[in-house]
């Protein structure tokens, strides 16, 4: 997590290993998928049976749409299921505590996205806010906010509460 409000647009991002990350978005997605199961494969032969991968997205709607955490599974992972609805159990607890009458409208559903589809390990797809909405804005801007977002994303995927 970066510490700047705001992160200049760039262009020389890369993957571990120092791959740069193609901007065509089709390309982008094999290419993620295909990093996240390089290393499933390589830490499974290494012995390491518990691998979990959660993909983060902040979608871009229209200004007005406001939309709480939504959490995505593939259909036929019940250990993704699962782990989306713990994530979701600890989102709707924070809600209570800290936004305290907003309430939680937050769902858990299968979806058939590639990020999905074509991981190894148990994945939940994360989609954490609206960047064209001023309301959305509120819970990426600030430091704190996104440090809240990451350490109950933590809880939800360890059950070690931050």
């Amino acid at each position: 997590i970066r510490d700047d409000k705001y992160l200049k647009c760039d262009k020389d991002e890369v993957l571990t290993g120092g791959k740069t990350i193609p901007l065509n978005n089709k390309k982008r997605l094999y290419q993620r998928a295909g990093a996240i199961n390089h290393l499933y494969k390589k830490y499974k032969a290494n012995g390491i049976q518990h691998q979990r991968a959660i993909v983060i997205h902040v979608d871009s709607r229209s200004k007005s749409h406001e939309q709480d955490v939504f959490f995505y599974y593939h259909e036929k992972s019940k250990t993704g299921r699962n782990m989306a609805k713990t994530m979701q159990d600890v989102f709707k607890r924070k809600y209570d505590k800290y936004q305290k009458g907003r309430g939680y409208k937050g769902t858990v559903k299968h979806r058939n996205l590639h990020m999905l589809r074509a991981t190894s390990t148990p994945t939940v797809f994360v989609e954490l806010a609206n960047i064209r909405n001023k309301n959305d804005h509120r819970r990426l801007l600030p430091e704190s906010n996104r440090q809240a977002l990451a350490n109950w994303l933590f809880e939800g995927l360890t059950g070690v509460e931050m």
